[in-house]
């Protein structure tokens, strides 16, 4: 009879022959360290994300605001991270983190970001209304 031991605290395993853990601790702790490892990448960007919805909302209390770009990047606005896009029937696109959002324009020379909250006709996107 072969005696395996447990990968977490090298135990030998007692029972099953097809049992992995000696513990339901143990069977714990692995599974949560190599779901640390694998999901370090997506709590990291949900965390920006909150970050830039955040600064968004610091920066726009009152529903619409326009702000120049270098505030934004002032506060680490991660600008390559959004949870949705919205483009406007005028083809202006909104960059969506949650419920705010911003779409750049260019005032005199200057890049800056209007910055709104989402509105109801936001929520219905139909990415493919622009395929033909």
């Amino acid at each position: 009879m072969i005696q395996y031991n447990c990968p977490v605290c090298n135990i030998p395993i007692i029972g099953r022959s097809d049992k992995k853990y000696c513990s339901d601790q143990c069977r714990f702790i692995f599974n949560n360290q190599h779901k640390t490892i694998e999901e370090a990448h997506i709590l990291n960007t949900n965390k920006q994300l909150r970050k830039n919805r955040n600064i968004l909302k610091s920066l726009c209390p009152e529903g619409k605001a326009t702000v120049r770009k270098d505030v934004m990047i002032a506060m680490q606005y991660n600008f390559s991270l959004f949870s949705t896009l919205f483009i406007t029937s005028k083809k202006q696109l909104y960059y969506l983190c949650y419920d705010y959002g911003f779409t750049p324009i260019l005032e005199n020379g200057t890049e800056k970001a209007l910055i709104v909250t989402r509105q109801h006709y936001m929520r219905e996107w139909q990415p493919w209304r622009f395929v033909k």
